[in-house]
């Protein structure tokens, strides 16, 4: 299974993921073979990728960390929350109340589903629905930063406040103009003062209610803060900073980086971990390492160049080791002639790293038509 640009996309392909756009039914069900007419209404609908069965490793069935469907429940729920507003920017108090309570419910089950899984990595190239940024970022970065908490022995309670205060972080974003938040350009400086309101504005949208505890509102109001005094609203550092907000700056960040953004396409994730670990500074170490731990460099599917002169294609990855997947061998790099099939496991061979990863187009297609492992 491979994240496929939809301008790559040819007739025959079959869907691996099922295809959704907003909160309606599939656009397109897993095992769905792709037709032209399809392509283009992915392309109409401004849809960037999709999930398609891959002849490069054809034997490899990508998972997410959460059931599909609770992760849908839970950015259906976000949404609810952050378009919910009434009565001129106030929640109605008893339908928040039954909010709160859903919220949650669908916490207690991917509470749950974190905690069953032994193989806590982050393997799917994109984890986020096609639309919709600011629901399905929200529901990101909470099971990021769940999965943090969990690595450094936080309890259930704790992962509930990271959790609800997590999807609820981008709350106040719902007053700032959209002309803002879709601007293609460089903010201006009075733009960017407005946008750095939304922690303010997302307190004050709940504080009249009592309904939260402490803890989610801390990290609606200061998830952009950082330890060096570099953050806002206020410019707290260090011990300033509850360690709620300090997990969810990490995958607040994170989450951005590797997410289609109005002024610049998303990075890939190899890309977005050199960028944090070069602004760490910012950043509460022993979490952004925790953090670091359950993101590969290299998601399963990602062709990528070996320093020992080798093609492959990432077939697994390993808590802790976030550059040194397994690489089954494809091709020579400098000719694309094919080889044997052959796994390589880079957390035995030291000595060869990846040094290249692959863009769409690179590799000619057609070389591994109908290639299977061995």
């Amino acid at each position: 299974m491979r994240l496929l640009p939809v301008w790559a996309l040819r007739p025959g392909m079959e869907v691996a993921r099922k295809v959704k756009y907003g909160t309606g039914a599939p656009l397109l069900n897993a095992g769905v073979k792709l037709q032209m007419d399809y392509i283009q209404q992915l392309k109409r609908m401004d849809i960037k990728a999709i999930y398609v069965h891959d002849t490069l490793i054809p034997d490899i069935v990508i998972e997410d960390v959460i059931i599909e469907e609770t992760r849908e429940r839970a950015v259906t729920l976000v949404r609810k929350s952050l378009m919910g507003l009434k009565n001129n920017g106030q929640f109605d108090g008893a339908s928040l109340l039954v909010l709160k309570k859903e919220l949650s419910g669908v916490l207690d089950d991917i509470i749950s589903q974190l905690l069953d899984n032994n193989n806590l990595t982050v393997n799917l190239s994109d984890i986020r629905f096609t639309d919709d940024y600011t629901f399905t970022h929200s529901v990101n970065v909470g099971i990021l930063a769940m999965m943090t908490a969990i690595s450094c022995g936080y309890n259930k309670t704790v992962l509930k406040h990271i959790g609800l205060g997590a999807f609820l972080h981008d709350l106040g974003k719902v007053i700032v103009p959209l002309s803002i938040l879709n601007k293609h350009g460089r903010l201006s400086e009075k733009e960017m003062e407005e946008i750095k309101k939304h922690p303010v504005y997302g307190v004050k949208l709940l504080k009249s209610r009592h309904l939260f505890d402490s803890a989610p509102m801390s990290i609606i109001l200061n998830h952009h803060e950082r330890i060096n005094g570099t953050g806002y609203p206020e410019g707290l550092k260090e011990k300033e900073i509850d360690l709620y907000s300090k997990v969810c700056a990490i995958t607040d960040v994170y989450d951005a980086l590797v997410s289609d953004r109005p002024y610049r396409p998303g990075f890939k994730p190899h890309r977005a971990i050199e960028i944090m670990e070069m602004e760490c500074e910012g950043f509460d170490n022993r979490f952004l390492q925790s953090f670091l731990h359950h993101i590969p460099a290299y998601p399963i599917g990602t062709i990528v160049g070996l320093s020992n002169g080798y093609v492959g294609t990432v077939v697994s990855n390993y808590y802790g080791d976030s550059k040194r997947p397994t690489v089954r061998l494809l091709c020579t790099r400098d000719s694309f002639s094919p080889v044997t099939s052959e796994e390589i496991d880079l957390t035995e061979r030291l000595n060869v790293v990846v040094d290249y990863v692959y863009q769409d187009g690179e590799i000619p297609e057609d070389l591994f038509l109908g290639r299977t492992k061995g």
